[in-house]
């Protein structure tokens, strides 16, 4: 007789194994339009996507990315930064989560996204594949309770930008401990107070970046960072570019 969690975890598996359908978690991602889902397997192919995945693309029905790539679908520097993260994730075995990134919609508007991915496993424990969301941040409304009491600590960092924001700073000119300030933070714009801040200092930059030929060792110093490299590491890191390469994609697009 088994017993304990040995018992619970053969539970589990035999409860997965009478499931006639292993794409229930399609099913259910149908229902977040919001929310972009997919499975990919260990060639970076899509094995399965959801409605609103098709629609950012502006494809009428998922069906149409099965068994091909990112490649195919997004701008060169976003296909680019996709392969890294799927050949990470493929690789190592380890997730990706709540990964910040900034994306250049169809119609040419900036979108901010809240991306995770995780690897998926066979019977024998190998990587097989992978599953990965992506969450529309959209923009918090003011009428919203929690924004009035967060609004001062985003107003501060907007207007503070080149500043060494700290977030347990920002929480004690707040009157709050840092755990209260992200938990607010994360109600109202789904982000901790140190993602706001990156989402903010790297907005910014794009835009600069798009609208002006100021330097970008200057709008790195504008922007909070202390040096030139290290802004260009965290901008590629969340637009899948540098931002001199960013300046010229851009501009060939307008």
């Amino acid at each position: 007789m088994r017993c304990g969690k040995e018992s619970a975890v053969s539970a589990d598996d035999d409860f997965l194994d009478q499931l006639a359908s292993p794409r229930f978690c399609e099913r259910l991602f149908a229902h977040l339009p919001d929310v972009v889902f997919c499975l990919k397997d260990r060639e970076r192919r899509y094995r399965a996507a959801n409605q609103a995945f098709a629609e950012r693309l502006g494809i009428d029905h998922p069906r149409k990315l099965l068994g091909r790539v990112a490649d195919e679908f997004f701008p060169e520097h976003l296909a680019a930064a996709y392969r890294e993260q799927d050949l990470q994730v493929l690789e190592s075995g380890r997730e990706l989560a709540d990964r910040l990134e900034l994306v250049t919609n169809r119609n040419g508007t900036l979108g901010w996204y809240l991306a995770t991915k995780v690897p998926l496993h066979d019977a024998k424990g190998r990587v097989v594949g992978l599953a990965s969301i992506s969450r529309d941040l959209g923009e918090p409304s003011e009428s919203d309770t929690e924004f009035a009491g967060v609004a001062r600590t985003v107003a501060f960092i907007q207007k503070h930008l080149d500043e060494d924001l700290r977030p347990a700073d920002l929480a004690a000119k707040a009157k709050l401990s840092p755990a209260q300030l992200d938990r607010r933070m994360r109600k109202v714009f789904m982000l901790t107070t140190s993602q706001f801040i990156r989402k903010a200092r790297i907005g910014v930059a794009a835009e600069w970046l798009t609208t002006t030929s100021t330097p970008v060792a200057e709008i790195a110093l504008a922007c909070g960072y202390g040096d030139q490299t290290a802004f260009t590491r965290q901008f590629r890191a969340t637009v899948g570019m540098p931002p001199a390469a960013y300046r010229e994609h851009t501009r060939r697009h307008v």
